[in-house]
């Protein structure tokens, strides 16, 4: 098997082994073992990555774990919740998938559903967003992926976000950045008809990268044809949990809840 992920790929054999996963058991899941993986896998503190996706993703045809084990779930859904933290905390939760249910305790009870555009990636239409001066109402293919750390956006949005919060370019850690200190406006992403912000707390983050400067949670987003318009990384999701509704073929998001800012 050969993956291509946006950072890299992996290549290996295809094996079988029992999943067992919070009490639940399937005795015959498939999976990659990698004999080959780019170097920006090799530099990161993890055995391996669980595809959410949809079968339709999958490579070789394997059926993805959550497929395997869905009859086993109270509810055919998993919900995401990402924590905060200002530094890095090795002893501190990271974050909970909670499987068969909804996480009550890291996120509000109301959850707004919006229906999958495509069974492919957890895909859905965005319908207009905005920040400061900038804003559009035209409609784009979005996927929440917690695989992104930061926000993909189109070109236009981007230059939209930069001139709303005045950052500048950072060619040494190629990124964008602004003042740690300072005002800054939501972003807000209407979807389903709902809208939502996200506050310059969770896409404004102190990298340490000196000068009093904090990095923007962005990129660049070359979507557009079939693929997406935007990616909705872990900025998105430390924001609002995600429900993923397997069942009914659709996303939902409540607002997440943190012990810090």
């Amino acid at each position: 098997f050969t993956i291509y992920y946006g950072s890299g790929d992996c290549s290996g054999n295809v094996g079988t082994d029992t999943l067992t996963l919070g009490g639940l058991s399937h005795a015959n899941q498939g999976l990659g073992v990698a004999t080959k993986i780019a170097d920006v896998f090799g530099h990161q503190p993890v055995d391996g990555i669980l595809g959410l996706g949809w079968p339709s993703l999958a490579v070789d045809g394997i059926v993805p774990p959550m497929q395997n084990i869905l009859s086993q779930l109270d509810q055919p859904i998993f919900t995401v919740w990402l924590d905060r933290h200002v530094k890095p905390l090795a002893n501190k939760l990271g974050g909970l998938i909670t499987y068969g249910a909804l996480d009550k305790k890291n996120c509000d009870a109301t959850v707004n559903y919006v229906t999958l555009s495509s069974k492919s990636y957890w895909q859905f239409p965005l319908s207009g967003f905005k920040i400061g001066s900038y804003s559009t109402t035209k409609t784009a293919q979005v996927i929440s992926d917690t695989g992104t750390s930061w926000l993909g956006a189109p070109q236009a949005a981007v230059d939209g976000i930069v001139k709303a919060t005045g950052a500048k370019y950072d060619s040494a850690n190629g990124l964008y950045a602004a003042p740690c200190k300072g005002t800054y406006p939501d972003m807000t992403f209407t979807i389903g008809g709902h809208a939502y912000a996200v506050p310059s707390t969770e896409y404004l983050i102190d990298l340490e990268i000196g000068g009093g400067k904090c990095a923007l949670t962005l990129f660049s987003e070359q979507g557009g044809g079939f693929g997406p318009d935007w990616i909705l990384g872990d900025t998105w999701i430390r924001t609002y949990c995600n429900v993923h509704d397997i069942g009914q073929g659709r996303i939902g998001f409540a607002k997440a809840h943190h012990s810090q800012i």
